[in-house]
């Protein structure tokens, strides 16, 4: 039985079922002793997938598929009262917001990390074509030495909030809270 207060966990009820996932992969319910990369299922999402049966959903039609039952059984199941919404859990709504504004963040700092890149670029590039034409254009070395200066670091930066993971961007948003 699963706490009212939390989301029922597909991983939790696979143990609950006695099956021992691994990742996000198992032997299926549907499927036992077949192959176990036949079940899989994505903890994030709450979903699962039997590639085998080629069915799947959320963790309520799991409970329905293995116990045989409708969906107010599987709620009941899971401790949940049918026709009644479940307490949300605060903690689950602080990290999801938290999680949104982490994104928001990386898309808004990732544009303007972008357009300075680009800018810088676009300067190193018409600077190097004064350059070849006027080995002793001031200008164009004055340009250059700008756009030079902290442009590796300003890669890693861009690296860092675009493809970075959830933890570098963490961690990148801390350093320029700071600063």
């Amino acid at each position: 039985m699963i706490s009212s207060n939390t989301k029922p966990s597909i991983r939790e009820f696979l143990q609950e079922l006695g099956y021992h996932p691994t990742r996000n992969r198992c032997k299926g319910p549907c499927h036992d002793g077949d192959n176990p990369g036949a079940f899989s299922f994505d903890e994030d999402k709450n979903v699962w997938f039997c590639h085998r049966c080629g069915i799947g959903g959320d963790v309520f039609t799991l409970a329905m598929t293995v116990m045989d039952t409708d969906f107010a059984g599987a709620l009941r199941h899971f401790g949940l009262e049918p026709g009644k919404p479940p307490i949300p859990d605060p903690e689950a709504i602080r990290r999801r917001r938290i999680r949104e504004g982490l994104e928001r963040w990386a898309r808004e700092t990732g544009r303007r990390l972008r357009d300075e890149f680009y800018t810088r670029e676009l300067v190193i590039v018409r600077a190097l074509e004064r350059l070849r034409r006027d080995a002793e254009d001031v200008w164009s070395w004055s340009w250059l030495a700008w756009a030079l200066k902290g442009q590796a670091a300003l890669e890693h930066a861009l690296d860092m909030v675009d493809i970075g993971t959830e933890q570098q961007r963490i961690t990148a948003y801390r350093q320029w809270r700071v600063a």
